[in-house]
């Protein structure tokens, strides 16, 4: 019930709203960005139906939904991640049950929004960088301090890193960590969903040392949207997370989770990793 819980809260409140500010193109429109929009259109049409769904649920809605509730939502929320499910119509169904329509110049908005960018494109691309920061990566460490704890993830943020694209490259390009840390985070973008790779594998495509990318490993700002989880030793051992090294680490049960979401199969009680080891770096 928990687990349901903070998935449905990270989707719901992160995963959802970065998306909408960089304009994922996941969506056509993005009609709302504001955290608790998104709940309501999602609670409306899972729970609400024909009715908001204040009217079938005691508030606050997280509190007080079932375990079905919280799936339904869950799925719908996913579906609208990855574009099976379109938001505007979803939010206009929403909005009609509450008696409310839609602002004037909504539509007009929602052109400029499909058309791209504006004058003050600069201003917008600070304006991603800087949401997706704060929702989706784990507070930065200073050079010498102590590792930060990765952020604690469900599959929601690690399937929306595609999703992101080119925002997410400008992200780590136009960030103050060095150049060969900026290398090693793009490199971790190519990585797919449910393979892993080794670090002995990224350093010979980087032409540097295992080490050198296990250091730039170490402090990752901006994970897990960019996967150092799925890094893992030559011999498929768990390897590092969070500045902590194998399965007895203290965010080795937090990477294993990730992977399993992934796909990827984890045996905790020998530490090790299965599958065929990614080296399709470009």
């Amino acid at each position: 019930m928990a687990s349901l819980q903070d998935d449905w809260k990270t989707l719901y409140s992160k995963t959802l709203p970065s998306l909408a500010i960089l304009r994922s193109p996941a969506q056509k429109v993005w009609p709302v960005q504001l955290d608790h929009c998104f709940a309501r259109i999602i609670l409306d049409n899972a729970i609400g139906i024909d009715e908001p769904w204040t009217s079938r649920l005691a508030s606050p809605a997280i509190k007080n939904m079932t375990p079905g509730q919280l799936r339904k939502c869950i799925t719908l929320g996913n579906a609208i991640v990855d574009g099976k499910e379109d938001l505007a119509t979803l939010n206009a169904i929403s909005l009609e049950l509450r008696g409310k329509k839609q602002k004037p110049g909504a539509n007009n908005k929602r052109k400029q929004e499909t058309l791209g960018p504006t004058n003050n494109e600069a201003s917008l691309q600070k304006k991603r960088q800087l949401s997706i920061k704060s929702v989706l990566s784990s507070p930065r460490s200073a050079p010498g301090s102590k590792p930060s704890p990765p952020l604690t993830s469900t599959s929601q943020n690690t399937r929306s890193a595609e999703a992101l694209g080119n925002d997410l490259t400008s992200l780590i390009t136009t960030s103050d960590l060095s150049s060969f840390r900026q290398r090693v985070l793009l490199a971790l973008c190519q990585i797919p969903r449910g393979r892993i790779t080794t670090y002995a594998a990224l350093s010979g495509y980087l032409h540097t040392s295992a080490r050198a990318v296990g250091n730039g490993l170490r402090n990752n700002p901006f994970a897990p949207i960019v996967p150092c989880h799925r890094v893992v030793a030559a011999n498929r051992d768990l390897g590092g997370f969070g500045g902590f090294w194998g399965k007895e680490g203290k965010f080795a049960v937090e990477k294993a989770k990730l992977l399993r979401e992934e796909g990827v199969i984890v045996d905790m009680g020998k530490g090790k990793v299965e599958g065929e080891i990614w080296k399709d770096f470009r």
